[in-house]
């Protein structure tokens, strides 16, 4: 695999990034199975709703200094 070189330039990274907009997220050259795919995510914000929840009810059960 050949390394490319990195860019810097604002300019080019903007129009690179805007070329292919209306095709969306998941594009022909994406290789990941879609379903995979959002399951995963799915899975990701599940936790991430339950590390929330989990850390709102540690912070109402709290009182005190040595809470």
């Amino acid at each position: 695999m050949a390394k490319k070189p990195f860019l810097t330039d604002v300019k080019t990274l903007r129009k690179r990034a805007l070329e292919h907009t209306e095709q969306g997220a998941v594009t022909p050259g994406h290789r990941a199975k879609r379903d995979v795919v959002i399951k995963l995510l799915d899975d990701a914000l599940a936790t991430e709703l339950v590390c929330v929840l989990r850390y709102r009810r540690h912070h109402f059960m709290a009182s005190g200094i040595n809470a």
